[in-house]
């Protein structure tokens, strides 16, 4: 009998994807573990007692790809599921909305575009501001690196450049922070951003007239914006899923607003 109680015990644990009496543990998007968990965490913590020990930033798929083989408890996807991973049947909630945000030198006197001239930009069939209304100097396009499997680049290949490739002669860097720092470097640059790393000196551009605004974000009338997600197994364990609804309260709304754009 006490061995069958101990074999249940272990079974609710595998289901739970979280060991018992272990800390909660992050993993996924850089844009949530850096600046949602820390600070919603710590709230959370004070409240209930339940502290959180990792967080880490592999990017949203693999964090994603984690939860669904069961190796991980909780992970934050800064996009939306395809069909196929909503099918996985995982716990998920939209926590907030993140804008992608188009940003250029301070210098640059292009201060807007269309989102065709957005995507020409992207392909390279435009290469030379002049083709945009600015100088005629070549723009150096700068993103995260490919192969990393960030959200913002994949969500930005599919709803910009309509699943065409980036420019082959771009520049890449690791990290949305590298990008802004890589931008006050390069006058002639252009890079899309989430809000949350948005560096001092460069310059948002609006979309089809429409700037990143919350208003305009949950509206979709500015067009690169994005569902920010807490995912975890289809059986979450309680206190996973009791820090979802925590950040659903609107004590953790107010923790989303200080970067993001809440859900309401």
């Amino acid at each position: 009998m006490r061995r069958l109680v101990v074999a249940l015990a272990m079974v609710g644990v595998a289901l739970s994807g979280r060991p018992a009496g272990a800390e909660l543990t992050y993993v996924g998007s850089s844009t949530i573990g850096e600046h949602l968990v820390p600070a919603a965490a710590a709230v959370f913590a004070a409240r209930t007692g339940v502290r959180f020990g990792a967080v880490q930033l592999q990017g949203s798929g693999k964090g994603l790809a984690m939860v669904t083989r069961g190796e991980a408890p909780l992970a934050g996807v800064s996009r939306a599921l395809t069909p196929a991973e909503r099918q996985e049947g995982l716990y998920y909630r939209i926590v907030g909305y993140d804008a992608v945000t188009v940003v250029v030198h301070r210098d640059n006197p292009v201060g807007s575009l269309t989102l065709a001239q957005l995507r020409d930009i992207y392909t390279g069939r435009i290469t030379s501001w002049k083709g945009v209304g600015g100088a005629s100097t070549p723009i150096v396009l700068i993103t995260q690196v490919w192969g990393a499997g960030r959200a913002q680049m994949i969500e930005f290949q599919a709803h910009v450049l309509g699943g065409a490739a980036y420019r082959a002669d771009r520049k890449e860097v690791d990290t949305q922070r590298d990008q802004g720092v890589a931008l006050l470097g390069e006058r002639y640059g252009i890079a899309a951003v989430s809000t949350a790393f948005l560096a001092p000196g460069v310059k948002i551009v609006t979309i089809d007239g429409y700037s990143p605004e919350p208003p305009h974000v949950r509206s979709g009338a500015y067009v690169l914006s994005r569902p920010l997600l807490l995912v975890a197994p289809r059986r979450p364990h309680p206190d996973v899923k009791r820090f979802i609804e925590f950040v659903l309260s609107a004590e953790g709304q107010a923790i989303v607003g200080r970067r993001f754009v809440t859900v309401q």
